[in-house]
């Protein structure tokens, strides 16, 4: 499988920027919060939880108000300041999700909300996932649904069709909405020795004040995004912002505001 090196190099250094990590947790994260209750109902007596890529510690949070035994991983320093400000009593562990440092069949439950798309080697970070469940153990994660379901991506991959500079794209990487295909997601997890047992919309969005806020999240929030975007002459990042603000007052006005779906899918599997 190819190795993405510049990909990995661009999530390295996105998610270590603080401006970013920042962006991501005052912006981007309202919509992926709106997954939380849908991964705490899919825990059924869950046993030791390993919240995988957990960012700025939101899933986290929850699951240990609910009473879970919760040991948190990710490969970024800067979210995991922003887990340890939020959640002083949690166990954060920095680390790479394709590299585990936790002995075989440590947990009942992986929990991954919205990280495995950043992950360069995905079948080998499920593998791990397989490795460190114990036998009947499950495997909760959501991702972001595609262009073919997502009108916010339909918008901010068409507008960087019509708009962007060309020459300027993101470098080789897995499909970013791959998982939100039950037929692809079962056979990724089938190779790592998981079951699914369900493939399930969430209806995640956000409530915004203006329309170029829809922009400053892509901008400020997203690495891929916010790479391609800071590629971009003066001339193409204005038009793309333009186009990218008027595209979502046309769609999602609501109200004094904006309400911006960010439809997402929820993927729970089991390790027999």
């Amino acid at each position: 499988m190819p190795a993405y090196e510049d990909f990995a190099a661009l999530e390295q250094e996105g998610w270590t920027r603080a401006d970013t990590a920042q962006g991501y947790v005052d912006l981007f994260a309202p919509a992926s919060d709106m997954a939380i209750p849908a991964i705490r109902d899919a825990l059924r007596d869950p046993g030791p939880v390993l919240d995988l890529c957990c960012g700025q510690g939101n899933v986290t949070e929850a699951l240990l108000r609910d009473g879970h035994q919760v040991t948190s991983v990710d490969f970024s320093a800067a979210m995991l300041g922003h887990a340890r400000r939020r959640v002083p009593g949690g166990s954060f562990v920095e680390a790479d999700a394709q590299d585990l440092p936790f002995p075989d069949g440590t947990f009942g439950t992986v929990v991954c909300s919205f990280g495995l798309m950043h992950v360069p080697d995905q079948p080998r970070a499920l593998a791990e996932i397989g490795r460190v469940l114990a036998p009947g153990g499950r495997f909760v994660m959501t991702c972001w649904a595609g262009p073919d379901v997502s009108p916010v991506f339909r918008l901010f991959y068409g507008s960087m069709r019509d708009h962007g500079a060309a020459g300027v794209s993101l470098p080789d990487s897995p499909d970013f909405h791959q998982f939100a295909d039950a037929a692809t997601a079962r056979g990724l997890l089938e190779e790592a020795g998981l079951a699914l047992e369900s493939s399930q919309p969430v209806d995640c969005h956000w409530w915004l004040e203006q329309a170029d806020d829809l922009f400053e999240i892509f901008r400020q929030g997203a690495p891929r995004a916010g790479y391609l975007l800071r590629q971009q002459p003066p001339e193409a990042l204005s038009a793309l912002r333009a186009a990218i603000a008027a595209g979502a007052r046309e769609s999602f006005a609501d109200g004094a505001g904006l309400r911006v779906p960010m439809p997402a899918v929820m993927v729970i599997a089991s390790r027999p």
